[in-house]
């Protein structure tokens, strides 16, 4: 399914620069950027900051997932003004990220000593990324398709509110939600393997989901018709819980892909722990990495206390990062 595996190495750029400058980078065969350092900003309002530009030139995958770290690095070696730039997705749509607010230069031209011996800036560049090579046909947001596709995927939609030929029952408490067994049964196994053992007839087969909140199975029912979820962000753990337990691969990427959206020093630990939970490796694997990049803040937590001790394999996981052991 993916390209290379989650940071194969740990990317780790260092460079010495006077005025505005561009360097390139080839991660591996697929992956190749550029990191623009702007001492001087073209728009007006951030001309007193330096701005940081990353962009993607060539990667032959549909998709990247990164999480990068930016810092500078003072005349003893010591690191400062580290800014962990949050999980971004790059795609044809999306090349580039830019960090327009790096550092105040009048910051960096009083202490100029410690920040910029010799007259030079220099920048500590860190980077994990994951090529993916499979499509998710991830709709939650909105996408350019071509209109034949756009009617079909209403009508399944029409199809999913309508108790037309349904011959299924979902049941969630006491509300019953009629659906399409054929429908179930090709978009996943769970399904298949329920329904096979489901007496045929007239009578509807019947299939109980009080585990799991009415409106969150309707947003997995939803997926299964359409392939959309526009609800994602609103509850993307239980998104993440049911997509497990029915094996719905892509819904499963899409809630990953929420997640890391919302990856932060204060929830990264309740994530890392539903990521072990729910089998969802691609969030573990970041997480361990956001972990990595923002140490100092995130285990002076009580969250952290606690599933480190739950679950002492993520320290062994996070040792590995920190010694690049894969």
């Amino acid at each position: 399914m993916w390209g290379n595996k989650l940071c194969p190495e740990c990317r780790v750029k260092k460079s010495n620069i006077k005025g505005n400058r561009t360097f390139n980078f080839e991660l591996d065969s697929k992956v190749k950027l550029s990191l623009d350092i702007q001492l001087n900003a073209h728009e007006a309002k951030f001309k007193d900051y330096v701005s940081l530009f990353l962009r993607f030139n060539e990667f032959s995958c549909l998709k990247i997932l990164a999480l990068c770290k930016f810092s500078i690095s003072r005349a003893d070696g010591k690191e400062e003004y580290k800014s962990v730039v949050g999980v971004e997705k790059f795609d044809a749509n999306k090349k580039s990220y830019c960090l327009k607010k790096f550092i105040n230069r009048n910051d960096l031209l009083n202490r100029k000593s410690k920040l910029l011996p010799g007259d030079r800036l220099t920048v500590f560049f860190e980077i994990f990324y994951l090529c993916d090579d499979i499509n998710t046909y991830d709709l939650s947001k909105a996408t350019f398709i071509e209109e034949p596709l756009n009617m079909f995927l209403d009508d399944m939609s029409k199809m999913l509110n309508s108790s037309r030929y349904c011959d299924c029952i979902i049941k969630v408490g006491n509300h019953e939600i009629n659906v399409h067994k054929c429908i179930l049964d090709a978009r996943s196994e769970v399904f298949h393997s329920t329904l096979k053992y489901k007496p045929t007839g007239t009578q509807a087969s019947i299939i109980e989901m009080s585990e799991f909140r009415l409106e969150v199975v309707k947003e997995m029912l939803n997926y299964v018709y359409t392939g959309k979820s526009p609800r994602m962000d609103e509850m993307a753990i239980e998104m993440l819980e049911i997509a497990e337990k029915y094996k719905l691969e892509g819904l499963k990427m899409i809630a990953t892909e929420s997640l890391l959206n919302s990856l932060n020093v204060v929830n990264v630990c309740e994530y890392l722990e539903k990521s072990e939970i729910y089998s969802a490796e691609i969030l573990k694997e970041f997480a361990i990495r956001y972990i990595y990049l923002n140490g100092k803040e995130v285990v002076k937590s009580e969250k952290w206390r606690r599933i480190s001790t739950l679950y002492p394999q993520f320290l062994a996981r996070i040792f590995d990062v920190v010694f690049n052991i894969d």
